[in-house]
């Protein structure tokens, strides 16, 4: 890094900084322009160092989707992207409770290192956590949201993934990047690759590599492995291969939403199950629809949860499930059916006006995407909502109003 940009970035990780991090987020906040942010920080500091101020508050702002104290910490543009939410992390960092020793390779500005940091620690009476990163920038800001959490046991340096030795690790976190050049979900164009990660594992070595919800499974991966999707919300944030004794399902894919309480839900299937058949139709749908968490999805157990829980899906390539449960998951939403009837505009209009529902959310699966354009374009006056669902039963194109109520 150039002497003076680093003088620059030391100021701003400085007590002299903070003042001015503080007033410009408050100015953020209250929608002063930019300009004239700009304009006041150049007579505190200089040109680039207001720059820098403002660019570190507009990442914060981001980052609270991410993380509970993000006002506190630091961040890249291009770390944050990549890095693990507080959530997530928090989860992860169960499975490495009692390891003595943790390394975070690619560590970035430190998501899952921080969480591993502070990770539970019983039956082991110190224990090291180090984190790597090949940007020194990147590796500066994550030792010093080490020490923004109280951390002061841990570290991140700088330092590469081909350089840095592994073998005093009982475990091992490791984010390759997925943009060396253009972004890629292929493994072996991962920065370090998914083959060269695997071979450097001693056999009594716990790994964990995360990597885009959409990577396939890689060649180098064991058998006994054990692939996780996690997500949190709506979403599936990431994907994660386990390997060595930290592996809980071996062999197996794992579907997990973390809830904002932090409360995690699972749905585990081996390969035999998720290898077997789709479930056929029924004939008639079920009271409700069911939606399976993007992570299920992205795991590919959809047809494995549904003959779980004696669901069927409601067409042959649609993810919409349809029955009755045997019992309530997390992992599934639930949209009561209280509408049934052919997808026509004009019969939904008639339908929508009756019912007084004004407010609409549309979901489609397999139909054009031109349809939730044209329902959503519907003017209708009401004070009820509902959720219109968009979709195919064995075929046949059909609108299913459902979850109706009155609008709060």
């Amino acid at each position: 890094m150039d002497p003076t940009v680093r003088d620059d970035y030391l100021w701003l990780l400085s007590g002299s900084a903070t003042a001015l991090l503080k007033q410009t987020e408050e100015d953020f906040r209250t929608q002063v322009n930019t300009l004239t942010i700009n304009k006041n920080l150049r007579k505190k500091t200089s040109p680039t160092r207001a720059a820098i101020v403002i660019e570190q508050v507009l990442l914060r702002l981001r980052a609270k989707a991410k993380f509970e104290r993000a006002n506190e910490l630091f961040f890249t543009r291009r770390s944050l992207e990549q890095a693990t939410s507080t959530r997530i992390a928090a989860h992860k960092a169960k499975r490495f409770a009692n390891m003595a020793s943790v390394a975070d390779v690619c560590c970035g500005i430190g998501g899952d290192l921080m969480a591993l940091a502070g990770r539970e620690m019983q039956s082991v009476a110190a224990a090291e956590t180090v984190g790597i990163d090949v940007d020194e920038l990147t590796a500066m800001f994550a030792n010093r949201n080490l020490q923004v959490l109280g951390l002061q046991h841990a570290q991140a340096t700088q330092n590469s993934f081909e350089k840095f030795s592994l073998d005093r690790f009982h475990a091992i976190h490791i984010d390759p990047d997925r943009r060396v050049k253009n972004r890629t979900v292929r493994g072996d164009f991962f920065q370090p690759a998914l083959g060269d990660i695997q071979q450097r594992l001693g056999r009594d070595q716990s790994l964990a590599i995360k990597v885009a919800p959409a990577t396939p499974p890689h060649r180098s991966t064991p058998t006994e492995s054990e692939i996780q999707w996690i997500g949190d919300n709506r979403e599936c944030k990431e994907q994660v291969i386990w390997s060595g004794p930290i592996t809980e399902n071996p062999g197996c894919r794992t579907a997990t939403y973390v809830n904002s309480q932090h409360q995690a839900f699972h749905f585990t299937a081996t390969a035999k199950e998720f290898e077997r058949s789709r479930p056929k139709p029924p004939e008639k749908l079920g009271p409700a629809i069911y939606e399976p968490h993007p992570t299920v999805l992205a795991a590919g157990l959809v047809n494995a949860l549904a003959r779980q829980m004696h669901l069927r899906p409601i067409d042959g390539a649609i993810d919409y499930l349809t029955g009755i449960p045997t019992t309530k998951c997390a992992l599934l939403r639930k949209y009561r059916i209280d509408v049934e009837m052919k997808l026509n505009l004009k019969l939904l209009f008639k339908e929508l006006r009756q019912r007084k529902i004004g407010m609409i959310v549309v979901k489609k699966r397999g139909v054009d995407k031109a349809i939730i354009e044209n329902i959503q374009a519907l003017k209708i006056a009401g004070e009820n909502k509902a959720t219109i669902i968009a979709t195919r039963h064995n075929g046949r194109r059909l609108a299913l109003i459902t979850n109706i109520e009155k609008a709060s």
